[in-house]
Protein backbone atom coordinates (compact mmCIF):
# COMPACT_ATOMS: atom_id res chain seq x y z
CA UNK A 1 0.00 0.00 0.00
CA UNK A 2 1.57 3.53 -0.98
CA UNK A 3 2.36 5.98 1.87
CA UNK A 4 -0.33 7.75 3.08
CA UNK A 5 0.03 11.03 4.98
CA UNK A 6 -0.99 9.94 8.78
CA UNK A 7 -3.91 12.65 9.68
CA UNK A 8 -5.23 11.91 6.27
CA UNK A 9 -5.03 7.95 7.31
CA UNK A 10 -6.34 8.84 10.88
CA UNK A 11 -9.49 10.73 9.67
CA UNK A 12 -10.30 7.92 7.00
CA UNK A 13 -9.93 5.44 9.82
CA UNK A 14 -11.88 7.70 12.66
CA UNK A 15 -14.48 8.71 9.52
CA UNK A 16 -15.30 5.08 8.49
CA UNK A 17 -16.19 4.19 11.84
CA UNK A 18 -18.77 7.15 12.46
CA UNK A 19 -20.31 5.97 9.16
CA UNK A 20 -20.75 2.42 10.63
CA UNK A 21 -17.91 1.06 7.97
CA UNK A 22 -16.20 -1.42 9.65
CA UNK A 23 -14.75 -3.13 6.45
CA UNK A 24 -12.96 0.02 6.12
CA UNK A 25 -11.76 0.36 9.38
CA UNK A 26 -10.03 -3.01 9.45
CA UNK A 27 -8.27 -2.70 6.00
CA UNK A 28 -6.67 0.72 7.77
CA UNK A 29 -5.26 -1.29 10.09
CA UNK A 30 -2.06 -3.59 10.04
CA UNK A 31 -2.49 -7.60 10.71
CA UNK A 32 -0.06 -7.41 13.75
CA UNK A 33 -1.43 -3.68 14.99
CA UNK A 34 -0.87 -3.07 18.58
CA UNK A 35 -3.65 -1.19 20.36
CA UNK A 36 -3.43 0.40 23.98
CA UNK A 37 -7.70 0.41 24.77
CA UNK A 38 -8.89 2.48 27.64
CA UNK A 39 -10.45 0.22 30.15
CA UNK A 40 -12.99 1.41 32.96
CA UNK A 41 -10.54 1.86 35.42
CA UNK A 42 -8.77 4.44 33.42
CA UNK A 43 -6.12 2.15 32.94
CA UNK A 44 -5.26 0.64 29.21
CA UNK A 45 -5.36 -2.72 28.16
CA UNK A 46 -3.03 -3.85 25.40
CA UNK A 47 -4.64 -5.26 22.52
CA UNK A 48 -3.07 -7.54 20.18
CA UNK A 49 -3.47 -7.58 16.06
CA UNK A 50 -6.43 -6.65 13.87
CA UNK A 51 -8.92 -8.84 14.88
CA UNK A 52 -8.38 -8.17 18.58
CA UNK A 53 -9.07 -4.18 18.08
CA UNK A 54 -12.19 -5.30 15.85
CA UNK A 55 -13.42 -7.21 18.83
CA UNK A 56 -13.25 -4.69 21.24
CA UNK A 57 -15.50 -2.11 19.11
CA UNK A 58 -18.58 -1.65 21.18
CA UNK A 59 -21.78 -3.63 19.71
CA UNK A 60 -23.82 -0.57 18.32
CA UNK A 61 -27.06 -3.00 18.41
CA UNK A 62 -29.78 -0.62 19.40
CA UNK A 63 -27.92 2.48 19.58
CA UNK A 64 -27.97 5.60 17.70
CA UNK A 65 -23.79 6.52 17.39
CA UNK A 66 -22.83 10.10 15.75
CA UNK A 67 -18.80 10.80 16.33
CA UNK A 68 -17.49 13.57 14.99
CA UNK A 69 -13.76 14.42 14.40
CA UNK A 70 -13.00 17.35 16.16
CA UNK A 71 -9.18 17.90 15.22
CA UNK A 72 -6.51 15.96 14.01
CA UNK A 73 -2.75 17.29 14.59
CA UNK A 74 -0.28 15.65 12.62
CA UNK A 75 2.84 15.03 14.65
CA UNK A 76 5.40 13.65 12.47
CA UNK A 77 5.48 11.63 9.75
CA UNK A 78 4.34 8.41 11.59
CA UNK A 79 2.11 10.04 13.91
CA UNK A 80 -1.14 12.02 14.08
CA UNK A 81 -3.14 12.64 17.27
CA UNK A 82 -7.34 12.61 16.36
CA UNK A 83 -9.93 13.86 19.25
CA UNK A 84 -13.34 12.65 18.66
CA UNK A 85 -16.35 13.47 20.08
CA UNK A 86 -18.88 11.05 20.76
CA UNK A 87 -22.84 10.79 20.87
CA UNK A 88 -25.20 7.64 21.65
CA UNK A 89 -28.52 6.88 22.29
CA UNK A 90 -29.71 3.68 23.69
CA UNK A 91 -31.70 1.83 26.27
CA UNK A 92 -33.14 5.13 27.17
CA UNK A 93 -29.78 6.04 27.81
CA UNK A 94 -27.73 8.95 26.79
CA UNK A 95 -23.65 9.19 26.22
CA UNK A 96 -21.75 12.32 25.35
CA UNK A 97 -18.05 11.79 25.62
CA UNK A 98 -14.71 12.47 24.08
CA UNK A 99 -11.41 10.25 23.29
CA UNK A 100 -8.32 11.00 22.20
CA UNK A 101 -6.29 8.79 19.87
CA UNK A 102 -2.47 8.91 18.83
CA UNK A 103 -1.98 6.71 15.87
CA UNK A 104 1.60 5.63 14.73
CA UNK A 105 1.41 4.22 10.90
CA UNK A 106 3.43 2.41 8.04
CA UNK A 107 2.99 1.49 4.28
CA UNK A 108 -0.51 3.46 4.68
CA UNK A 109 -1.63 1.22 7.45
CA UNK A 110 -2.34 1.97 11.36
CA UNK A 111 -0.19 0.02 13.62
CA UNK A 112 -0.01 1.16 16.45
CA UNK A 113 -2.73 2.92 18.42
CA UNK A 114 -3.15 4.87 21.58
CA UNK A 115 -6.30 5.50 23.36
CA UNK A 116 -7.99 8.10 26.22
CA UNK A 117 -11.05 8.18 27.31
CA UNK A 118 -12.39 11.37 28.98
CA UNK A 119 -14.92 9.20 31.30
CA UNK A 120 -14.28 5.68 31.02
CA UNK A 121 -16.28 3.93 33.57
CA UNK A 122 -19.18 6.12 32.07
CA UNK A 123 -18.24 4.71 28.11
CA UNK A 124 -17.65 1.16 29.42
CA UNK A 125 -21.45 1.66 31.89
CA UNK A 126 -23.02 2.59 29.06
CA UNK A 127 -22.14 0.49 26.45
CA UNK A 128 -21.90 -2.54 28.54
Amino acid sequence: MPEQDPSELARRFFGAYGEGDTETVRSLLAPDAVSFITNADAGADRVEGRDGFMSRLPDLEGAELSTSITQVVGIDEERAMTMIEVKAERRGRSLHNFAAFLTRSADGLITHLWMVDAKPSYSDDFWS
